[in-house]
């Protein structure tokens, strides 16, 4: 993680403050030069946007989620509040007052965070009942219809990290409306489970009866044109079996004919992530998301996309640094021009 950087994962620590100061009269020697990873990659140069270290608290430890199945009392409290708050956002920062007692209902915390650049109002569990329903940050003011997604948090590590970032350190008047992530692990729904298990409820891209997903149908349906950016992560040793060429990442919108936002996207993310970048199904056959709840959810709104990122481990580490970020989100965030 590049010195001074905030991760939501835990905060960095200052470059300044591990260097001793040299001895009155000492020459100070010349900063060493930390090359890019990749020399021939232009990156923009650091906005000094920060997470804000609160992101962090959106995943409490896998241990201390004890998971249940959303119930209805949560759909109904849900179908009120994501429209209200999606419909007040662009107007107004001071939460609508009534909503909060809607959350509290069913065990919810509706805050207002302010920061330097935004003010974003969460819905988050409450500590002493985390039962994996997940969490949902909307950004208030001037924002698009864009919806980033971190479905396996704990599992693709890093995506935590990716995904905060993209959502709160977006390119000028390019600032997604929606942040949404899972918040408990994909493989920890039932005591005992294991990956091999046929079913797995805490895993939101393919439980469609998970809240997750009513709040993906719920801004469906609110936001005008949405698009949704949703982030995962790979092991290489077992999709690189037999193959020659490393794989960096796959792209995909859930379907085997990608549509245009797949396919806009594909030629710059490989310029910025470097070769091994794949469209799905015509540069790979893997890893296409084809039974992903929300791309199968999605489809049914003619007006929605759906892009499916999946990162190597290499290349999720090579994200850590906020230039590689802020050029992915100029990327993945780009307009559409149909």
């Amino acid at each position: 993680m590049a010195a001074g950087v905030v991760s939501v994962l835990g905060a960095g620590v200052n470059a300044h403050a591990q260097t001793a100061i040299p001895a009155k009269g000492a020459t100070r020697p010349a900063p060493e030069r930390v090359p890019q990873e990749d020399p021939s990659v232009n990156v923009p140069e650091q906005s000094g946007c920060r997470v804000d270290a609160r992101f962090s608290g959106l995943w409490p430890r896998a241990d201390a989620v004890t998971f249940h199945p959303t119930t209805l009392e949560e759909r109904t409290a849900f179908a009120k509040l994501i429209p209200a708050l999606l419909a007040a956002a662009p107007e107004r920062k001071d939460v609508p007052p009534e909503l909060t007692n809607v959350a509290a209902s069913v065990g919810f915390f509706l805050e207002t965070w302010t920061t330097p650049r935004d003010t974003f109002w969460v819905l988050r569990e409450r500590p002493d009942g985390y039962h994996g329903a997940g969490a949902y940050v909307i950004r208030t003011g001037e924002a698009t219809n864009d919806v980033v997604q971190v479905p396996h948090p704990y599992f693709d590590i890093g995506t935590e990290d990716i995904g905060s970032s993209l959502f709160s350190c977006p390119p000028e008047g390019r600032a997604p409306r929606l942040f949404m992530t899972a918040t408990a692990h994909r493989y920890k729904g039932t005591p005992g489970e294991t990956p091999e298990d046929p079913e797995h409820p805490a895993d939101v891209a393919h439980n469609p009866e998970h809240l997750f997903q009513s709040v993906t149908d719920l801004a469906a349906r609110q936001l005008v044109s949405p698009r949704v950016v949703q982030l995962h992560g790979f092991g290489e040793s077992k999709v690189q079996k037999g193959r020659t060429e490393k794989l960096a990442a796959v792209i995909s919108d859930g379907t085997r004919r990608p549509g245009m936002w797949a396919r806009k996207v594909a030629a710059p993310l490989e310029e910025a992530l470097g070769p091994g970048v794949k469209l799905f199904p015509t540069g790979v056959q893997v890893l296409g998301g084809t039974q992903n709840a929300q791309a199968r959810l999605l489809q049914a709104y003619p007006q929605a996309r759906f892009l499916h990122l999946e990162m190597s481990s290499r290349t999720r580490k090579a994200l850590v640094t906020p230039a590689r970020l802020a050029l992915l989100a100029q990327i993945l965030f780009a307009p559409l021009e149909d």
